[in-house]
């Protein structure tokens, strides 16, 4: 009726942190249905997990683990559930973005002394250094059709959104409303950008516009983070803090439609909501 593709048969998966006994804490990668229902445990143990990010098939996972003792990339096969570390450079590992074809990750890698971004081909596990600057880049993501990335950089000063061209390393400034902005997501018309912005000390999920520039602040808690857009791009999934809990939430890119998904144990962080299953 809408002309927009529903996302009730799509998967999202996040991260919880519970302590047990004295100082331990259990770290789970979960995978649910998109309404928070059905949660299944994909990974469990001892050490952080951290980003966890779809393939553009929905059939592999790749996310940070600290098991080793230092942060690795790996990547692991839903189907079958075999995983493995795919960057382990000395440094960190961090990071990971699927490119839009599946044949790349997008990663930050600090085994040059400093943070910056590199793309990996999956199949022949060559690296190119795709920035080059002082100051610390991270979080990239994928423009759709593959031709940027969009990344957090502090070259200006203070954390802000970037665009990076692929093919030609050009770097440009996107963001500029906000204290700050991070952790930026594109819907998958390229129409609009996603962040985490900060305005008098608090963190909130904001909507840019790329034609016009207009920005509009989505949400009214106070520490959000880690935005996923559905991959119709009509609603925006957060983790953000309740009664000292982190929990998961969701508000349309409207800013109209606002819900909190069923709270799991412990506190949750890192939602990415999975694309259309093949």
């Amino acid at each position: 009726l809408t002309g927009i593709r529903g996302a009730f048969s799509t998967r999202i998966v996040y991260v919880t942190a519970q302590q047990y006994g004295e100082g331990k804490v259990s770290y789970r990668l979960k995978m649910a249905d998109s309404d928070g229902a059905r949660p299944i445990t994909i990974r469990q143990q001892s050490e952080p997990l951290m980003s966890p990010a779809w393939a553009r098939d929905g059939s592999k996972l790749a996310y940070v683990s600290f098991e080793s003792g230092r942060s690795a990339i790996y990547v692991q096969n839903l189907l079958t559930g075999n995983a493995h570390a795919i960057s382990n450079a000395e440094g960190m590992n961090g990071a990971p973005a699927w490119s839009p074809d599946g044949k790349k990750l997008a990663l930050v890698l600090s085994k040059d002394n400093n943070p910056e971004i590199y793309t990996l081909d999956i199949a022949t596990k060559k690296l190119e250094r795709m920035t080059n600057h002082y100051s610390i880049d991270t979080e990239p993501s994928w423009e759709p059709d593959g031709k940027g990335i969009i990344f957090t950089s502090d070259r200006g000063g203070n954390p802000q959104i970037y665009r990076l061209d692929v093919n030609s390393k050009d770097v440009e400034r996107v963001t500029f409303e906000g204290e700050l902005n991070t952790r930026a997501r594109i819907t998958p018309d390229g129409r609009y950008l996603v962040t985490v912005q900060k305005n008098d000390g608090n963190y909130h999920i904001a909507l840019q516009d790329m034609k016009t520039g207009r920005v509009q602040v989505l949400t009214e808690t106070y520490l959000d983070e880690s935005p996923s857009i559905a991959p119709n791009g009509s609603m925006v999934m957060y983790a953000t803090t309740e009664n000292r809990k982190g929990i998961l939430a969701v508000v349309s890119v409207d800013g109209l439609v606002k819900y909190r998904l069923p709270s799991a144990d412990g506190d949750v962080r890192e939602p990415a909501w999975s694309p259309y299953f093949k």
